[in-house]
């Protein structure tokens, strides 16, 4: 079981932005370096988020993306699912009607699974993966060498 690539950048735009300061616009290019990421790739995954309302775009010279809301009300769960839609692992969530038959006999287990998945994305917000995150470049100090 792998989260997509478009899932992964996303998580790791929203992550680069919460980790500057709250206000700051920051070019996909910078981000992209960062992350070590394609741009172009990059820039389809930020429009996605800007139409979640996660992510706010400047345009202009010193344009670039923001964090739409703090990072301590942005989950990893919103971000995922602006991207994949929502988390689903067993196919009787994903029907309209319920099953004829009733439940099959992996029902019970597959929502268990889905409950502690969407529990965990949903209460972990990016400032604290932030804030949990061993901080870059040998820097005990600063999130990055560049004084995050």
């Amino acid at each position: 079981m792998r989260l997509s690539t478009q899932a992964d950048y996303a998580v790791r735009v929203v992550y680069e932005l919460a980790s500057r300061p709250s206000g700051t616009i920051v070019h996909t290019r910078e981000i992209a370096a960062a992350q070590d990421a394609p741009e172009g790739y990059l820039a389809k995954v930020v429009q996605a988020l800007a139409r979640a309302g996660l992510l706010r775009t400047v345009r202009g010279a010193q344009g670039g993306v923001v964090l739409a809301r703090p990072a301590t009300e942005i989950s990893v769960r919103e971000v995922c699912e602006a991207i994949e839609g929502p988390t689903m692992f067993h196919r009787c969530a994903q029907r309209v009607e319920p099953c004829a038959e009733g439940p099959c006999g992996t029902h019970a287990f597959w929502t268990r699974i889905e409950s502690l998945l969407t529990h965990e994305l949903e209460s972990t917000t990016f400032a604290a993966l932030v804030s949990q995150a061993p901080h870059r470049d040998g820097d005990p100090v600063a999130h990055t060498a560049r004084g995050r």
